[in-house]
């Protein structure tokens, strides 16, 4: 009966559940260069976020990770999508991907990287950036306000090459 329930258990998901911000400021948005050599992404360049903590829910958790990473508090945020990262192993990753609209104040540097407001183009053509990038600006920039968020899982197959199911 044990051998049982740990196989249940193996083969349903159990996510470590993350957000994952994009703070749009008129054309341009906020990008975090990871400069923390244990963050995903690290030496590249990406939204603003990272783990939610217990009790939080993906809101709050966004808003907090805003404020820490950046110093801004962002009024508008909206949920664009949510990711469903299956790495092989348990747990997966659940990322919450928000659109924020910059409402006012200065960006602070924190200890997870550099912060620089950058346009479209800036990002497209930045050589260091996560590989999924143009693809979540592309699924952020199409989610309209108060409609339901993309589901996308993300599957790696036995070369590690990510596919991404939309």
């Amino acid at each position: 009966m044990e051998d049982y329930n740990i196989h249940i258990i193996r083969n349903r998901y159990q996510m470590v559940p993350r957000t994952l911000i994009f703070i749009q400021k008129g054309e341009d948005l906020l990008m975090l260069s990871k400069d923390k050599s244990t963050s995903f992404g690290y030496g590249k360049i990406n939204g603003v976020g990272g783990h939610m903590e217990q009790g939080e829910e993906p809101f709050e958790a966004a808003r907090r990770e805003i404020l820490e990473e950046t110093g801004l508090k962002v009024q508008q945020l909206d949920l664009a999508a949510i990711l469903f990262i299956d790495i092989h192993d348990t747990p997966g990753i659940e990322v919450f991907v928000f659109k924020g609209q910059y409402s006012f104040g200065e960006i602070q540097e924190s200890e997870e990287g550099h912060l620089e407001w950058m346009s479209r183009v800036e990002i497209e053509g930045h050589e260091k950036k996560v590989k999924d990038l143009p693809f979540l600006l592309k699924v952020v920039d199409e989610h309209e306000p108060n409609t339901p968020p993309a589901m996308i899982k993300y599957l790696y197959d036995e070369n590690g090459e990510m596919r991404i199911e939309y």
